[in-house]
């Protein structure tokens, strides 16, 4: 509904005045907190709940996460006030070790009375607790640490009329220049006919025949990774065999169990290592990992915490927006990924179980 602040200040403040009942929380309370309820109760030390406004307009954020990206401006009421009036001092609140389980208690209990007056906690800002004492004035959680947006997705705000959403679609051409990986557009660039024929006019007819030996989508694949076709490429490939002749579903849990694939994962951004490790999914698999910067090798080559080797980091969650559907295969060699292992990191951040591979086995002799 569109904001009028004047319905909004009487309907919402006075309609709370009202539905607020000391007894009803405290049980909310002890519901949600029954582990606590050996120790002082936060509810017997409250005389009075209410809420209030504090009006931010024009707000405008970035949403850039796996499931997002997105401009989002905030046009609504602003931040949502809960203010906690104590019946005596802050400092004689009983101490928990864990307040931000007690800030979920009070906004449980706004949670559900908004819909009461036809509102939703996605019409607002964010949220704070404010506790008062008469003398005291004390701010639990700011405004700018409960983001609606952190909440909800940029999609489930794009229906709401006190947010703006403007979807960012990325130029195909810069995707390539960032991500520096391969892509369907990528791949489809690559003239094989032209190719060919500069490699034959150049005398590389010995190249062409191992390339040959391949399906077109996986010559694509070795031409992009070495477009070369030197000495080096045609002795590390020529031996190379697909097994079977197109791109198979490869179970993902078998991968993360190869040494190459967790390196990989340790040197992304630490951030993007930390989600993939705490996926339920994965946690088992990965357990005791840690980031490239905190091993014996990040140390010898002098990486600070957090600091990685990686050029382009912001290309995992890009390529990880991708419909994996439509992502090129990477290259399994002998069980182990060795091109595309940007594709196996973002369809782990997507929480895949599968990842489309070319299998190929390496018959040189060792």
């Amino acid at each position: 509904m569109p904001y009028d602040s004047s319905k909004l200040k009487n309907i919402i403040t006075s309609s709370f005045d009202s539905y607020y009942n000391h007894n009803r929380y405290c049980e909310l309370e002890k519901k949600m907190m029954p582990d606590r309820y050996d120790f002082p109760k936060v509810c017997d030390y409250i005389e009075n709940i209410s809420i209030d406004l504090t009006e931010m307009h024009t707000n405008t954020f970035r949403v850039n996460n796996v499931s997002n990206k997105a401009n989002v401006t905030y046009n609504g009421p602003g931040v949502l006030d809960i203010i906690v009036e104590l019946k005596g001092s802050v400092d004689d609140l009983p101490y928990n070790p864990e307040w931000k389980r007690m800030t979920d208690v009070f906004l449980k209990y706004i949670e559900d009375f908004l819909p009461l007056v036809g509102y939703r906690l996605m019409d607002f800002l964010g949220v704070r607790v404010l506790y008062l004492d008469g003398k005291t004035f004390l701010i639990e959680k700011t405004a700018y640490l409960f983001m609606t947006t952190e909440i909800y997705s940029a999609r489930e705000l794009s229906d709401n009329d006190n947010w703006e959403v403007d979807y960012v679609f990325e130029e195909i051409n810069r995707i390539k220049e960032v991500m520096g990986l391969l892509n369907e557009s990528k791949m489809s660039d690559i003239n094989l006919e032209t190719y060919k024929k500069s490699q034959k006019e150049s005398g590389n007819s010995e190249w062409i025949a191992i390339l040959e030996k391949f399906p077109e989508g996986f010559q694509r694949e070795i031409i992009d990774e070495r477009p070369e076709g030197n000495e080096n490429d045609k002795n590390e490939v020529k031996n190379w065999y697909l097994d079977p002749n197109h791109p198979i579903e490869m179970n993902i849990f078998n991968l993360l169990q190869t040494n190459s694939v967790k390196e990989a994962i340790s040197r992304t951004p630490r951030h993007v290592m930390e989600m993939i490790k705490t996926n339920p999914k994965y946690r088992l698999e990965l357990e005791g990992l840690e980031h490239v910067s905190d091993t014996e090798v990040g140390r010898k080559f002098g990486l600070k915490s957090g600091e990685i080797f990686d050029q382009n980091p912001e290309r995992y969650e890009e390529y990880a927006n991708y419909d994996p559907k439509t992502a090129e295969p990477s290259t399994m060699v002998n069980g182990e990924i060795l091109w595309g292992m940007g594709r196996l990191i973002a369809a782990l951040l997507r929480g895949d179980i599968t990842l489309k591979v070319w299998s190929v086995v390496d018959k040189t002799e060792t």
